[in-house]
């Protein structure tokens, strides 16, 4: 009886999976542990500078992760550590090959060296000042220093994307500019073809602003309300209609007060019925309301107060007959 209960138990063990490993405890239980397989291979910057060190990135499956080994195909264009730090030496192209455990197969990815290429550069969001360029592939680490926690990034639709650095490194996606800080929250611009910046450093008091401009890097000061980015789609809605115009520049203080100026139509000298224009027509209904013609009526006497003391006679008739003859 005691062989055939041994011989079941050693046909039980045989049906084990070979995904899974037996792992003895120190109360001699078992335990079973799924073992992940590389999905894939990451790296921030496929083609990196003569000198430039880049982490590759794992993607595992579920599981127990295994201990690695890196080989590059050519040592002589790129080197590559057991931690998984790639190297560029000289200018060409290598395979990087990620080997799990005593697993034969492997996964690659293909890397270039460039000496025309740019090293990029790792930042405290701390460090960052108004005005400084940034630029693809550069990275912002927030050191908890109470700057960049958040970045609001302006897009091309006139707001902001978000990008929460607190949470995991942000590697740009493109070249931009440092042109806002509030609190935890810094603001960068990016390069778009299509979008106008307009830098507060270069405006001055009387300005008139265009409206599609994004203005950047000073405080904007509407209505009791700070912004340090104006995008396009608040001068209306924080401003108002009409001129745009710079009231105040503090350049110390890095603030700008901007307002709205309500647009006025300019009436010709004249222009007695308003129909925009100074013509016969005008004298001749001056004329006639001059003789009191009931039915007449001036629609813009400011335009035919040549005289400027507020009332209207013959002396302002004179003049605009005058200016008539002489077309003026």
């Amino acid at each position: 009886m005691r062989k055939r209960v041994l011989a079941f138990a050693l046909a039980g063990c045989a049906c084990i999976p070979t995904v899974w490993t037996c792992v003895e405890t120190a109360e001699s239980a078992s335990a079973y542990t799924l073992i992940a397989y590389i999905m894939d291979v990451t790296v921030k910057k496929d083609v990196i500078a003569v000198g430039e060190s880049v982490q590759l990135e794992l993607v595992w499956s579920n599981g127990a992760t295994q201990e690695v080994f890196y080989s590059s195909s050519d040592e002589s264009v790129l080197q590559v550590d057991q931690d998984g730090v790639v190297t560029g030496i000289s200018d060409g192209t290598a395979e990087i090959s990620v080997r799990r455990g005593s697993d034969e197969t492997c996964k690659t990815i293909t890397m270039s060296v460039s000496s025309d290429v740019r090293i990029s550069s790792y930042y405290n969001t701390s460090e960052l000042t108004l005005g400084m360029k940034l630029y693809e592939y550069d990275t912002l680490h927030y050191d908890e220093q109470n700057i960049g926690s958040v970045a609001n990034i302006v897009n091309d639709e006139g707001s902001y994307d978000l990008a929460f650095i607190s949470e995991k490194d942000y590697v740009l996606p493109f070249d931009a500019e440092v042109v806002g800080f509030d609190g935890l929250t810094i603001y960068l611009a990016p390069e778009y073809e299509n979008v106008r910046y307009v830098d507060g450093r270069t405006l001055t008091t009387g300005d008139v602003i265009d409206t599609s401009c994004h203005l950047l890097c000073y405080d904007y000061h509407i209505n009791r309300c700070v912004f340090p980015v104006f995008l396009p789609a608040y001068y209306e809605k924080y401003i108002g209609k009409g001129t745009i115009r710079v009231v105040a520049v503090d350049h110390e203080q890095k603030t700008i007060e901007l307002e709205a100026v309500a647009e006025t139509e300019t009436i010709p000298a004249g222009d007695a019925n308003a129909d925009g224009t100074f013509s016969v027509t005008d004298v001749v209904l001056f004329q006639k309301w001059i003789c009191a013609a009931p039915e007449v009526q001036i629609t813009n006497w400011e335009a035919v107060d040549f005289c400027a003391d507020g009332k209207l006679d013959a002396f302002d008739l004179a003049i605009m007959k005058r200016m008539l003859v002489q077309g003026e």
